[in-house]
């Protein structure tokens, strides 16, 4: 009977030990909070693995162009452009925000899943009430591509009313 006993102990003992051991060779993911509402860029993870950053489960979203020249126009006129672009990646394309700098500007993308080989258009309405001279407004595309920001422009010359 005392054979029993000590069997009994030594099986948990193997068995603590290998649950110990598992522990160790897991890889633990931890989430960085930052005391503040994150931006969509920050929400998107981008994929890393074992040989670092695999950018192939990623889309990637081409422009054709990436800066657009509105000209010159009067303060008050409100001018509309269309950036075009095409989903040349692997994956389906979500653009999942798209803002400017200020109210000035404000853009239309599409909603939904692009999928590969297929495109669209980011419109952008800019409205010159109040500016005066150059403009360089600042258009930025959150999507699941890497880098997950991509950075588009509308330049142009505002003269005044008067």
């Amino acid at each position: 009977m005392s054979k029993i006993p000590a069997y009994f102990s030594m099986l948990i003992f193997f068995s603590m030990l290998s649950c110990e051991n598992n522990e160790k060779n897991e890889k633990k993911v931890e989430e960085i909070r930052l005391g503040r509402e994150l931006t969509p860029s920050e929400i998107i993870r981008n994929p890393l693995g074992e040989q670092g950053l695999d950018t192939s489960r990623v889309s990637k979203i081409t422009f054709s162009e990436t800066v657009i020249s509105f000209g010159r126009i009067k303060e008050g006129e409100i001018v509309e452009k269309s950036f075009e672009f095409l989903n040349s990646g692997k994956v389906p394309l979500y653009i999942l925000d798209v803002y400017g700098t200020c109210g000035c500007t404000v853009p239309e993308w599409p909603k939904g899943m692009i999928e590969p080989g297929r495109g669209g258009s980011i419109k952008v309405k800019f409205n010159s009430e109040g500016k005066t001279n150059e403009q360089r407004k600042l258009i930025t595309v959150v999507a699941n591509t890497f880098p997950v920001e991509t950075l588009l422009y509308l330049d142009g010359i505002v003269t005044s009313k008067n």
